[in-house]
């Protein structure tokens, strides 16, 4: 060998281990990576990854997250580190050997970049809860080793692509809580090796798509709360040996009335069936082909339309759970369900049906959870509880006294006995609720003290006594208790003062405390501090007087306060904590100024009442009081002359307003001869269906005498259509609040002579709006631009005359905040007196459910002023007008 050759032997030696350390090409993929990664709280990928700890061989083993198989990348794990930036998923196509990619449970953004499919090797792929977006690529199809893929809460958006079936090895498929839209692909059946199939909540709509039976493997199947509309595939329930079946939150229907009966000859496989909340009618199968119910352990039918009696279930013995609630079911509670050892019940709901009858005694060892609350029952409690520890009985009819607490068990956790017809006083006992931790006797006609021994139950955390006639004083030492958190004793008779813990205990456990409507008396005791906990105080509606204390202003966690309706004097504490949303300080005897921080809250919150109180027009506190300042100097001579002046050039200015507004009424009432177009009148618009399918049901239905439950200090007066629309407290604010006044509702009322009907400041109506009969229809968008002048308002709210834009007139009453019901009441009453046809009640048309809760509008026909008895009797020679939408519209046509 020459010299030169020597001399080059000798250089490859020396670079030899040089060469070896260059960054391998899956090296380079991992660094393009970490670019991306704005934020990693532990450092798990950014203090790992560097160019100083890679190894020898090429593949990082070092790096956290990365698993090496020799001198290659084969996976890559960095789950749950809170990771944020964009994830460039790209660079990975360099990792030829790569099998695991998961970064679940992050912050990352980006996409699925279409050369994905270079990743030939990959076998799981998890890259849930993180902020994904964008399509799945078609290019997917081709990842032929993928055995498990789960894009699950993220934002993909798009169809599912119908490339799918080429996911040969696909074991399991999560894409749920994305935005997928379009019809499921038939493709779905050619996944020959599926086990889990989660397609829920998505926008994915049409049927469900024949051939899943063919999916030998399949097991669990999940397509719930899309927009699935169609029949349900029994065949696929019957023949396949799938065991957890989930169609619930879609738009699934009956093709034949008894269809159910199809349950009967379910899979022995399946041992969890959900197909709440659909469209599904019907009855269920009767008792003899209940014998061969299979083995189904789970069985949830609510939130359809089903009815019927209810089957005896007496032959089901693998049953556990049982959820039939918010249908249409009537007769009797089978008694099956509820004693003996026969069954395995252990949850059982049937909630907001029409059942009715006793309930004589619960013997069940097994039943735990027990929901028969939104019925017709009646008669006495049941002398047992069994074995529960939740039971709702609530909204029913039962009555009699409590004296059957004393024989219930102690397993009970939840107790709700609340909107029922018991009387007597509360049982002065302990025993049997150690473990009761939610109590709600509200809304009956209970009596006498609350007893001493609500202090000695260890584990309540939430009690609620609204709504009867308890008398007496507040239990000593219930406000110290340490696991008391909610505390609900308003609309009673109790009397005395009220006492807190000392200001050396404090009381952080206490978030809620509502005594108003009672007849509490004396002064607010500085000790209200010891309460720091605090988010909700609400003592209005009572005796209390003096001044505020300025301890208030050390409750730090409040956020409403309602002190309305006493006779509190002095001033306004200054220094309210800034956390305040809501305040109602009206109808007292306040002075002073108005603190600057409270000054974002409306001056209704502070008038009517406290007449020596100023608000300030500005907030540099120089505007006038509201009543007008004792002190301040009287105006002069000129300036009177120049107010009384102004006065008259805007009262003659108003007059002629009226005048103009009282001729273009005239003019409307009796239009011209121009015809209206029967299209416009009845357009039914794909808009307006689909806001229709928008109306989710709740879990909760109350009577109509319930939603017009009279309020403290009215009269027995039967209440009016809209009053049981928009009434009052019928629920108790343990289970929502009842404070109105906030610096974001504004005034209560709307907006005075002729305005839009988008009044709040909306730009447009955006909610849902439903017609509950065939004689119009027209859109949110419509609706607001429609003139409306102002007829009148009451303590509901106000109520307009809206034009339409074919002429015709409707009553829009416009609900004040905190007004209406919750939507799944509100919807059931409205239906209810849509039904009332009477020539003396004016015809119930629609209503509208909008964002914010101050966007609630009932519909109806619009009756013209007159006297009684011109529209009872009418008047010989004149014709009344009519009010019948679906008349005016053949009339003209």
């Amino acid at each position: 060998m020459g010299f030169v050759g020597r001399f080059l032997f000798l250089l490859l030696l020396v670079a030899a281990p040089a060469l070896g350390q260059l960054p391998s090409q899956d090296i380079l993929a991992l660094l393009a990576f970490k670019k991306g990664i704005t934020h990693d709280p532990t450092g798990f990928v950014t203090d790992s990854w560097n160019d100083e700890s890679i190894d020898f061989n090429g593949c990082p083993a070092s790096w956290n997250g990365v698993v090496c198989n020799g001198a290659s990348v084969a996976g890559v794990v960095l789950d749950g580190h809170r990771i944020s930036g964009v994830a460039d998923l790209s660079v990975f196509a360099n990792l030829t050997m790569l099998v695991k990619l998961s970064m679940a449970n992050n912050n990352l953004s980006g996409s699925l970049p279409s050369n994905v499919a270079s990743l030939k090797s990959l076998k799981f792929l998890d890259i849930s809860n993180n902020r994904f977006s964008g399509p799945i690529p078609d290019d997917i199809g081709s990842l032929r080793s993928l055995q498990n893929m789960s894009l699950a809460g993220n934002n993909f958006s798009g169809p599912l692509p119908d490339s799918i079936d080429g996911l040969a090895s696909l074991q399991s498929l999560d894409v749920s809580g994305n935005a997928l839209s379009g019809p499921l692909p038939a493709a779905l059946k050619g996944l020959r090796s599926m086990v889990a199939l989660n397609l829920s909540y998505n926008a994915f709509t049409k049927g469900i798509p024949a051939g899943l039976g063919l999916l030998v493997n399949l097991q669990s199947v999940d397509l719930s709360w899309n927009q699935l509309d169609g029949g349900v595939d029994w065949k696929f329930l019957i023949e396949s040996t799938v065991t957890h079946v989930d169609f619930s939150g879609n738009l699934l229907t009956s093709t034949t009335p008894k269809e159910l009966k199809f349950l009967a000859d379910i899979s022995e496989t399946v041992v969890y069936l959900n197909l709440s909340n659909n469209k599904l009618t019907g009855s269920l199968i009767d008792g003899v082909e209940l014998s061969t119910f299979g083995r189904l352990k789970v069985l949830d039918l609510s939130s359809n339309e089903l009815s019927g009696d209810l089957p005896g279930f007496n032959y089901v013995y693998d049953l556990e759970v049982l959820r039939l609630a918010n249908n249409g079911f009537t007769g009797f509670v089978p008694s099956g369900l509820l004693k003996g050892d026969s069954l395995v019940l252990n949850q059982l709901d049937l909630s907001a049906n029409n059942l009715t009858g006793h309930i004589n005694m619960i013997t069940s060892t097994t039943l735990q959870i027990l929901n028969l609350s939104s019925n017709a029952l009646f008669g006495d409690l049941p002398l047992l509880a069994g074995s529960c520890t939740v039971l709702d009985l609530s909204n029913n009819q039962f009555r009699g006294n409590l004296s059957v607490f004393t024989k219930w068990s102690n397993d009970l956790e939840y107790v709700d006995l609340s909107q029922n017809n018991l009387t007597g006083s509360m049982p002065d006992v302990s025993s049997q609720f150690l473990r009761l931790n939610y109590l709600n006797l509200s809304h009956n006609s209970l009596a006498d003290t609350i007893p001493e021994a609500v202090v000695l139950y260890p584990k309540l955390t939430v009690l609620d006594l609204s709504s009867n006639q308890f008398s007496g004083p507040i239990p000593a030492n219930l406000l110290s208790s340490s696991m008391l958190h909610e505390l609900y004793i308003q609309d009673n008779m109790l009397t005395g003062g009220v006492s807190f813990p000392g200001s050396l205990s404090k009381n952080l456990s206490l978030e809620v405390l509502d005594i108003s409507g009672n007849h509490f008396s004396g002064s607010l005791p500085d000790d209200v501090v010891s309460l720091s906990g605090l988010r909700v105080l609400d003592i209005s509606s009572n005796n209390f007087s003096g001044a505020l204390p300025a301890t208030v202003t050390k409750l730090v966690a409040l956020t409403a306060l309602d002190i309305s309706t006493n006779q509190f004097t002095g001033p306004l504490p200054d220094a309210l904590p800034d956390t305040l949303q809501s305040l109602n300080a009206s109808y007292n005897d306040l002075s002073g100024v108005v603190p600057v921080n409270l000054r974002k809250f409306p001056e209704s919150s502070f008038h009517p009442g406290n007449s020596r109180l100023e608000y300030p027009a500005s907030s540099s506190g120089s505007g006038n009081s509201h009543s007008g300042s004792a002190g301040g100097k009287s105006l002069s001579t000129g300036a009177k002359i120049g107010l009384v002046a102004a006065s008259i050039v805007l009262l003659v200015i108003l007059i002629l307003i009226a005048i103009v507004c009282h001729y273009k009424r005239i003019s409307r009432q009796f239009p011209s001869s121009e015809k209206v177009s029967d299209k416009n009148l009845h357009r039914a618009t794909k808009d307006i269906e689909s806001m229709k399918r928008k109306d989710n049901k709740g879990s909760s239905e109350v009577s109509a005498d319930d939603l017009g439950a009279p309020r403290k200090g009215s009269t027995s007066e039967a209440p009016s259509q809209e009053e049981k629309l928009s009434g009052v407290g019928a629920f108790s604010p343990s289970k929502g609040s009842r404070f109105s006044w906030s610096p974001d509702s504004g005034e209560a009322y709307g907006q005075e002579g002729l305005a839009w009907l988008d009044v709040r400041s909306p730009d447009r109506l955006a909610g849902e709006l439903h017609f509950l009969d065939e004689t119009i229809t027209l859109t949110p968008e419509e609706l607001s631009r429609a003139p409306a002048e102002v007829l009148g308002r009451s303590s509901h709210g106000t109520s307009y005359r809206a034009t339409l834009e074919n002429g015709v007139f409707l009553t829009v009453k416009w609900l004040r905040e905190g007004v209406a019901r919750p939507k799944k009441e509100f919807t059931k009453e409205a239906k209810k007196f849509a039904n009332i046809r009477h020539p003396n009640v004016v015809g119930l048309r629609g209503y509208y459910w909008g964002p914010t809760p101050h966007e609630k509008l009932i519909l109806s026909d619009y009756v013209s002023p007159g006297s009684l008895a011109s529209f009872l009797y009418g008047t010989a020679g004149e014709e009344r007008p009519s009010t019948d939408l679906g008349a005016a519209a053949q009339d003209r046509s």
